[in-house]
């Protein structure tokens, strides 16, 4: 069995790499192969092109990583026409893998969305888009109505985080800190500064700044720092040298993208993305950010004037709870002092750091009731034409749209 898997960013490339292991549980003859990133390759997966570097957030940020984009394509082309796959499974990566898909589909080849389009930004086109799939994969429960409706077979498998990732409790918290150097009963905070180089570019001052601020009114606290691409680490290290966040006698540790470094803090101060996501599922408060350019704000408040897309709201728990239960700043707003302020009024009240943990506790019942990667795993076999998902693995049926909704 051949299959074909597409991720286009860090977050892709974890999720890739889990599932080509999951799979390889089930069939172990199953040979990958796609796009993808070193997690992948050291999962077994013959990666044609390394698209890790190739992550965007935005309209205008996607312009310059084009032609690096175009020359995966091609490399994937040749391969899919010289060998082609029983099953793709296209994994984030928006407007790169519904072209894909709609190719892959034209030449006879079955593709599954997993982390399709994010229906809270792409509901208006879900329709255009569900023909470029077989079948979506939902990660998150509202993706059900919105991907069914537009005609697409879709099935709920959950998601893979909340198979592993639950509330850091106090021994959690100290088995953490040890492991990172950071024992004590001081405070911690993690600065998680983005996993694609123009966000670290855009967002890391401004953070890290922030972060120094806080440390000079709250010089107890200790700083964590992970950072998700061992090429990014140079420039997020230079960018705290600079915010003046590293200095003597305070402890600030770098190390490696995980959720390791977020089951230590007390808080976390966040780019908006899947780091905001684990962060609720360990149950830490934090601060999340976002800022892209005019051209895509500009584009995102043309599209919720025209009733295209609902809110402003960026923080993936705020919008699986359907509420803001973590602060959000956007464009303007992120700045040192009002990153700071937040940081500062949730670190000085424990009451509602513990309000906020409560409220996060439900993140984790919303995404599945464990078992995501197996029922993805055996979902993409089937698609393939090897297996049913087994009855002990479903969580809900799949669901087959109507134009008049659900049947």
């Amino acid at each position: 069995m051949r299959i074909l898997l597409s991720a286009g960013e860090v977050s892709g490339d974890v999720a890739g790499a889990l599932l080509a292991r999951e799979i390889r549980t089930i069939d172990p003859t199953a040979a990958l192969y796609g796009l993808g990133g070193p997690r992948m390759a050291a999962g077994n997966v013959e990666v044609l092109c390394d698209t890790n570097p190739l992550g965007t957030v935005g309209v205008s940020e996607a312009f310059g990583v084009l032609p690096s984009l175009a020359g995966a394509f091609r490399a994937l082309r040749a391969r899919v026409l010289a060998d082609p796959p029983d099953v793709a499974v296209l994994i984030a990566n928006d407007i790169f893998n519904v072209a894909l898909g709609r190719w892959l589909r034209r030449r006879g080849v079955r593709t599954a969305a997993w982390f399709p389009p994010q229906v809270w930004i792409w509901h208006a086109l879900a329709r255009t888009f569900a023909r470029s799939y077989d079948a979506v994969l939902a990660c998150f429960p509202e993706e059900v109505d919105v991907w069914s409706r537009a005609g697409a077979e879709t099935r709920f498998v959950g998601h893979f985080l909340a198979d592993t990732l639950e509330p850091a409790g106090a021994a959690d918290r100290s088995r953490a800190r040890r492991m990172l150097g950071l024992a004590g009963e001081s405070p911690v905070v993690a600065v998680l500064p983005g996993s694609r180089s123009h966000e670290v570019a855009r967002l890391g001052p401004a953070l890290l700044r922030a972060a120094a601020l806080v440390a000079e009114k709250r010089p107890a606290v200790s700083w964590v720092v992970p950072v998700a691409e061992p090429a990014l680490v140079p420039l997020v290290e230079a960018q705290a040298e600079e915010a003046g966040l590293v200095a003597p006698g305070r402890r600030v540790a770098f190390v490696p993208g995980g959720p390791a470094a977020l089951a230590a803090a007390d808080l976390a101060l966040v780019a908006s993305g899947t780091a905001s996501l684990e962060a609720a599922l360990l149950g830490v408060p934090a601060v999340v950010v976002y800022r892209v350019s005019l051209l895509t704000i500009g584009v995102v408040r043309s599209a919720i004037g025209l009733g295209l897309m609902d809110s402003d709201t960026v923080a993936l728990p705020n919008l699986v709870l359907g509420r803001r239960v973590l602060p959000e700043l956007i464009q303007r707003r992120v700045n040192p002092a009002e990153i700071a302020a937040e940081a500062l009024s949730l670190l000085d009240d424990p009451a509602r750091r513990e309000s906020v943990r409560s409220e996060l506790l439900a993140v984790r019942g919303l995404l599945g009731s464990g078992g995501s990667m197996r029922r993805t795993a055996e979902t993409v076999l089937s698609l393939a034409g090897r297996r049913e998902p087994s009855a002990d693995a479903a969580v809900e049926p799949v669901l087959v749209a109507t134009p008049g909704g659900r049947s």
